[in-house]
């Protein structure tokens, strides 16, 4: 059956600014009131006067929520609900990294389904919505879904809803100028990930592909030069567009047991995301690999970002090397272990892992379909590497 029989779809969304100065979009709307979701680490470096010299300038009334977390709660979107609730603002700013970002998409979620019990979905508006993100990698700023901590059970919560996609987002390079090198090497190996696990999923489509193929290009040519040097304006750009172009790719195209594993991990041990992806991204490919069809992907994959397989190499092991070169240029671990979790921990989580990874949503989209104990050979291997 031809893949033309089955209608699909595919939306690009939000309208984008882009490029040094783009922040001052933000006043070119009608806004009256505005409520500005970020943490207090956007208030501490002065990235939040940023956006509030511009509203400031325009008149436009505002109000901070600034009580966002790393891996936020649902007890923080709770709190940013009952915000929303009282102020009743006609604009949403979401200004950080992908914590600020998920959480103004909780916040808007539950505030629209909380209305709907008590009046129809014609009398429901939606305040605008503009994200800002701050770091270059999780791509929330183009994506539908959300990730929220539900810290009773140690779980991860992912939404999904055409609700949370912002109207607009808005892509600065000066807001990442400061971002530390470990955050950016981090968060780029995340926009990596999602380039790589959205080319080769099971709900690629064209669409998807071509920017799946560019923002893993531009990450291969940025995101070191940002590493190396922070005030590099040039490559933090491109590494904006890079998380923005993976972003689109994975809202389309799905992704794979990467993110599922990074998920449980991460949970587990409060290892960012970006950086547990990072860890677990070439154990994956190596693994996604012997599949024929993946391994057909990956060598498109390489050509379309105009790389050459190694010699006597195949497209994944080609793979394999780049991203493990990439990573040890920038001191990220290269395992679990060698980020620093103890054997006996490993051992005594390694089930509860498997368990949660095997039933994330990003496992069905994967090019191959692991059993638990495929999936348990690939998670000793991030823990102690190929010899383990």
């Amino acid at each position: 059956m031809s893949k033309m029989d089955t209608v699909r779809f595919f939306q690009v969304k939000p309208a984008i600014h882009y490029g040094i100065g783009a922040i001052s979009e933000i006043g070119e709307n009608n806004f009256e009131r505005v409520c500005i979701v970020t943490d207090e680490g956007m208030v501490k470096f002065g990235l939040l006067k940023m956006v509030t010299d511009v509203l400031d300038a325009k008149g436009i009334k505002y109000h901070v929520f600034s009580d966002v977390e790393p891996d936020p709660s649902t007890e923080i979107v709770e709190k940013g609900l009952t915000h929303i609730l009282m102020e009743k603002p006609d604009a949403l700013i979401a200004l950080g990294g992908g914590s600020s970002i998920d959480s103004a998409k909780a916040i808007i979620y539950y505030c629209y389904h909380f209305k709907e019990m008590f009046f129809g979905k014609e009398y429901i508006k939606k305040p605008y919505f503009i994200a800002l993100p701050t770091t270059a990698g999780t791509g929330s700023e183009v994506t539908e879904y959300a990730v929220i901590t539900d810290k009773k059970n140690n779980t991860k919560i992912p939404l999904t809803d055409t609700l949370m996609m912002p109207d607009a987002a808005i892509l600065d390079p000066k807001l990442i100028e400061s971002v530390p090198a470990g955050a950016t090497a981090a968060t780029g190996m995340d926009v990596l990930t999602h380039a790589i696990e959205s080319y080769v999923s099971t709900s690629n489509n064209p669409f998807s592909r071509c920017y799946s193929a560019k923002a893993a290009e531009l990450v291969f040519k940025s995101l070191y030069k940002c590493y190396k040097d922070g005030h590099d304006l040039e490559a933090k750009a491109s590494m904006q567009i890079a998380s923005c172009m993976a972003g689109i790719a994975f809202n389309s195209g799905g992704l794979g047991i990467t993110h599922s594993l990074a998920h449980a991990i991460g949970a587990q041990w409060h290892i960012p995301h970006g950086l547990a992806n990072a860890i677990v991204m070439p154990y994956v490919v190596a693994f996604n690999g012997r599949n024929e069809r993946a391994d057909y992907l990956y060598s498109r994959l390489l050509h379309s970002m105009g790389r050459l397989i190694d010699d006597g190499k195949t497209a994944p092991e080609t793979f394999v090397r780049m991203i493990f070169e990439l990573s040890a240029s920038m001191n990220i671990p290269l395992t679990l272990k060698e980020k620093g979790i103890e054997a006996a921990d490993y051992q005594g989580a390694r089930d509860t892992i498997l368990k949660k990874a095997m039933a994330d949503v990003c496992t069905t989209t994967n090019p191959v379909q692991p059993t638990i104990e495929e999936l348990g050979a690939v998670l000793d291997m991030v823990y102690g590497g190929c010899h383990s």
